[in-house]
């Protein structure tokens, strides 16, 4: 008994520690993004969890010790991104799930403080090499298959000779492949945001493929790929993904 007591008591104070990161009052400098990231921090840390229905608006303006307003606007803020989402006649909760809207602001982030070539090279550059790594570990003989229709897919559309919106889309089902073979949630959340930061500079370089008649080594990039993951040969993965990114910054140095 006296140890259920202890329990208890643990419980409680555990409980009592959880609940003053978000209620414990706000200053008052730029108090909506303070509220914010009140909210937020609570969300990443597990205090609010997903599903769960947040404080009333009173008793987070009466708790930070802030106006009923700012919680307001701080809220519209947090649903417009899809973080929080409004049941009528029942209250705000915590989202209970992925929503595209959510990667908008890191997104235009990212284009914001990194949209040149160079850097979106780059960021494209590490995460390929973590999908090659991850495909070549969990590749089946199925998804070599698939990874194979995709590069033949690639090869037929360069064959046709199309416009270079065409090529964009036939290249980046080649990698979406890469990267569903890889069979990690959070990797396919992720390549939805390095591919929307990444398509301007991508669009770029394929037009230069093309234009300068350098597709059958577009092609050949794409095939080597390929043939490392059927191969299962992590020894060559540094080394296929630095060819394919060193091309692409060879085309970009050659219209600077």
């Amino acid at each position: 008994l006296k140890k259920q007591m202890e329990l208890k008591k643990m419980d409680i104070e555990a409980e009592k520690h959880l609940s003053e990161p978000l209620l414990r009052p706000m200053e008052q400098k730029s108090i909506v993004d303070r509220i914010i990231a009140r909210l937020s921090d609570a969300v990443l840390s597990g205090q609010l969890a997903p599903g769960q229905k947040i404080p009333t608006e009173t008793e987070l303006a009466d708790s930070m010790n802030v106006g009923r307003n700012s919680v307001r606007e701080a809220i519209k803020a947090l649903v417009t991104v899809g973080v929080l989402v409004i049941r009528r006649a029942e209250g705000t909760f915590v989202a209970d799930g992925f929503n595209d809207r959510m990667m908008e602001p890191m997104i235009y982030g990212l284009i914001l403080e990194g949209g040149s070539t160079p850097a979106v090279l780059e960021l494209r550059h590490i995460f390929e090499v973590g999908v090659l790594q991850l495909a070549i570990e969990k590749a089946t003989e199925a998804d070599v298959e698939r990874l194979g229709a995709a590069l033949k897919y690639l090869e037929k559309t360069i064959r046709q000779s199309p416009a270079a919106e065409a090529l964009m889309m036939a290249d980046i089902a080649f990698h979406d492949e890469m990267q569903r073979i890889a069979g990690n949630p959070l990797v396919e959340k992720m390549s939805f945001v390095v591919e929307r930061v990444a398509r301007d500079s991508r669009q770029k370089a394929i037009e230069r493929f093309r234009a300068g008649g350098e597709l059958d080594e577009f092609l050949a990039l794409h095939r080597n790929l390929y043939e490392v993951v059927a191969s299962r040969d992590k020894a060559r993965v540094v080394d296929a993904m630095n060819d394919h990114f060193r091309y692409w910054k060879d085309v970009f140095g050659k219209a600077e």
